[in-house]
């Protein structure tokens, strides 16, 4: 446990350069939000950046191995008798650890401008949990995919797992929330008011555990049988 936690934290470290644009541009934006705030914009405000807070979790995850192999640091660290799924649960940590600060920061300042603007913010705090869930499994599946693909190909295969749901829709197949939770929470976040969250959000949280432990483990699998030195065609 505690090599993955070190793995993660490293991994969160070296991030820094995307951590701090997102933040100083979250908390800039909030400003310009708040100069003329309305109810609408508050809630355009949580919908948009809610969205961009997914995509950077898939964003961050894929180029991770690809990153850690061209630096050779992924030798340095396995070499010192640390697991593979260490390594790869420690990557996953890395970027949970980024989703939390980013989900953390959004639902914060979110609550800031309700307050500020005297507006309710029911429903707020369930949504920032299950929204980190979620960038949870995106990154879990954007490291799976970035095993064995080029990263390129890497986002292509994650966002049509992830998205699924979306790509059917138009021929009238919807597949159950539960069995894609990504897109159901990208559906929450285009729907999403401040009310009292229901409790299929729960359900959807449930699941995106469930598939995050599942693809860790795929990956896993499919990392302790490959050549680290050799980048996926």
């Amino acid at each position: 446990m505690r090599a993955i936690v070190l793995i993660g934290a490293n991994f969160f470290r070296t991030q820094w350069l995307v951590i701090s644009i997102m933040a100083v541009y979250l908390i800039g934006i909030s400003g310009v939000f708040g100069l003329h705030e309305q109810h609408t914009e508050v809630v355009f405000f949580l919908r948009m950046h809610g969205g961009y807070v997914l995509f950077l979790s898939i964003l961050v995850a894929i180029p991770a191995i690809e990153a850690e192999r061209k630096s050779r640091r992924i030798l340095a660290v396995l070499s010192k008798g640390i697991h593979r799924w260490q390594y790869i649960a420690g990557l996953l940590w890395g970027c949970m650890m980024i989703s939390g600060l980013f989900c953390l920061l959004l639902g914060g300042i979110t609550a800031l401008l309700c307050q500020q603007g005297n507006y309710p913010n029911d429903g707020l705090l369930p949504l920032i949990i299950v929204l980190f869930l979620t960038c949870s499994l995106a990154a879990a599946v954007g490291l799976f995919c970035s095993i064995f693909l080029h990263p390129l190909l890497a986002m292509g295969a994650t966002g049509a797992i992830l998205l699924f749901p979306m790509m059917t829709e138009s021929a009238g197949f919807y597949p159950p929330a539960e069995a894609f939770p990504v897109a159901a929470m990208a559906g929450i976040l285009r729907i999403f008011q401040f009310r009292s969250a229901g409790s299929a959000i729960w359900s959807i949280a449930v699941s995106a555990v469930l598939q995050t432990v599942v693809f860790l483990l795929l990956g896993s699998a499919i990392f302790g049988r490959r050549d680290v030195t050799i980048s996926p065609e």
